[in-house]
């Protein structure tokens, strides 16, 4: 039985049996690899999945148990600044009459009959502190003489009520001025004539305060 039958030499079925025996061992080794494969409990693809590691990708911070993570830095709350209004020193206080300069002044020295002179009241601070001052018609009154007669004041027919209120700064000088229409006028306006040739002099008051006088001839 063992003995080789056939019309090719010995050694070829020696052989062929030799190879088939091989691919039998083989088949059974295969077998009791895949039951205790099975008998422990997982798959080849179960077991990649739970071995690999948490890191393999992208680098990311775990915390160790029983920590936790320091908070981020929480700027301090702002504290709001002072606005101007809140602060007493920053308040200008009204100016006194003793310490403002007040001149009067012309445009020019000299006039013809006809024109519009331009008077001007100026005002100086010579305090130690700015201070606030009303510079509205109200508070600036012109009035023009020739000689001892009363010629024209800005009072007399129309005031505008708006009072101006301006900072005046140290030795600083401020010029209201108005346009003279060379009319005369009355307490009340009265019957207005156009005034002639001669010489004039303007009187300036600040709230009731005369200041230095100014002269200016007009001519015929």
């Amino acid at each position: 039985m063992l003995r080789p039958v056939g019309s090719l030499p010995p050694r070829i079925y020696w052989r062929r049996r030799a190879l088939v025996l091989a691919l039998a061992l083989a088949a059974v080794l295969l077998l009791v690899i895949t039951v205790r494969a099975v008998g422990s409990g997982g798959s080849p693809r179960a077991a990649d999945a739970t071995t690999k590691s948490p890191h393999s990708g992208a680098n990311t911070t775990v915390p160790t148990p029983g920590t936790s993570s320091p908070p981020s830095p929480t700027p301090p709350p702002s504290t709001p600044s002072p606005s101007p209004s809140a602060s007493g020193s920053l308040a200008v206080a009204a100016c006194s009459p003793g310490a403002l300069k007040v001149v009067a002044a012309t445009d020019k020295a000299t006039y013809a009959v006809g024109d519009q002179p331009v008077v001007v009241l100026q005002v100086t601070n010579l305090g130690q502190a700015p201070c606030a001052q009303a510079l509205g018609d109200t508070q600036i009154e012109f009035r023009v003489f020739n000689g001892a007669a009363r010629v024209w004041g800005s009072h007399d027919c129309k005031i505008d009520s708006t009072p101006d209120l301006e900072t005046l700064t140290v030795g600083t000088t401020v010029a209201k001025t108005v346009t003279w229409s060379g009319y005369s006028s009355q307490v009340g306006c009265g019957t207005r004539q156009r005034v002639g040739a001669g010489t004039y002099t303007l009187y300036a008051y600040l709230d009731g305060n005369q200041g230095t006088t100014a002269q200016f001839s007009i001519s015929g």
